[in-house]
């Protein structure tokens, strides 16, 4: 592979490399991205790109998408291992505009209907229910305590507490791998357990650029309770304090990857600073100088050992790349 020098850093390939030289925007090549993932494990990527508004991803996806250059969203890396071979191509993180977070629209009556709070894709979800809590405004504190991003949390109808972010969602506005925008209503969408999907689009070529969601009035001394509440029962049952990606494997339908992994007697088990925490079976922890190899192979010794007991196969929840 021909390595190219800039601005006194290497860049993985020159090829990818070249088209982005003369990008206006944040850009920080030769990433290294256990230190953008709360795993604190994983290889290197071609490049990290900022962007703040609409028009500057608009162009930048346009720019991709011409030259064939790879690309990932990166949230708050809360759901990512990049393995360790290097990632030719370029993560973007969403900033600026794409953290905000707006009231879109509100009844005038007596106060009975749902108020529509926007919120950009970059906007972690800590800072929106910190945010609706604030406004006395229920209906997302089942979201307490996940890690991740808006838009990472719609992409992956994440959940909690018998609760779904897609039970919530008013509507979505995307932008396309051609830096197109549109927009579509609760009614184009199609949430299942851990998976969103689009009426007439892949959501895997999209990118969430904000989520209107439904919420009601209500008493923030209540709705800072129910908070609590959800927070002090994750503390319970998970572990803290150690790097992880959360629940690493989706639960099989009628049953949960914890308690098979667990059953197989894996608690503990290790490869390396890899480590099945022995407070909740379905958190591959880094017990601190774990590589992305380590983890991937306890991810495929837990998988075996699953199905070699009870002949069902463990999917990660965790996105490889």
């Amino acid at each position: 592979m021909q390595m190219l020098k800039y601005n006194e850093t290497t860049v993985l390939s020159s090829d990818l490399a070249r088209p982005l030289l003369e990008w206006p925007g944040t850009i920080t090549w030769n990433v290294a991205m256990a230190d953008h993932t709360t795993l604190r494990a994983g290889g290197r990527a071609m490049a990290l790109v900022t962007v703040h508004g609409e028009d500057e991803l608009g162009d930048l996806l346009r720019l991709l998408y011409e030259y064939q250059i790879p690309w990932q969203i990166l949230g708050r890396g809360s759901n990512l291992l990049v393995s360790s071979d290097p990632y030719q191509g370029v993560f973007i993180r969403l900033q600026g505009r794409f953290a905000a977070i707006r009231r879109q629209e509100e009844s005038v009556d007596n106060g009975s209907d749902p108020v529509i709070v926007a919120a950009g894709g970059g906007c972690s979800l800590a800072r929106l229910v910190a945010w609706c809590t604030g406004h006395a405004l229920g209906g997302l504190e089942f979201m307490v305590g996940i890690p991740g991003t808006v838009g990472g949390a719609v992409r992956m109808n994440a959940g909690a507490w018998g609760r779904e972010v897609g039970e919530c969602i008013s509507s979505l506005s995307l932008m396309d791998r051609q830096g197109n925008r549109f927009r579509v209503s609760a009614s184009d969408l199609l949430p299942s357990y851990r998976k969103m999907a689009v009426l007439g689009h892949d959501l895997r070529g999209l990118i969430v650029t904000e989520a209107s969601f439904r919420l009601q009035r209500g008493r923030q001394k209540e709705i800072l309770s129910r908070c609590i509440e959800y927070l002090a029962g994750r503390r319970k049952k998970q572990p803290t304090g150690s790097a992880s990606a959360g629940s690493f494997f989706r639960n099989p339908s009628g049953d949960s990857a914890g308690r098979l992994i667990e059953a197989a007697g894996l608690k503990g088990m290790r490869c390396g600073d890899a480590v099945i925490s022995s407070k909740h079976a379905n958190f591959l922890i880094n017990r601190g100088r774990a590589s992305a190899d380590d983890i991937i192979r306890l991810m495929r010794l837990v998988q075996e050992k699953v199905y070699n007991r009870f002949g069902i196969h463990l999917e990660p929840e965790v996105h490889i790349l």
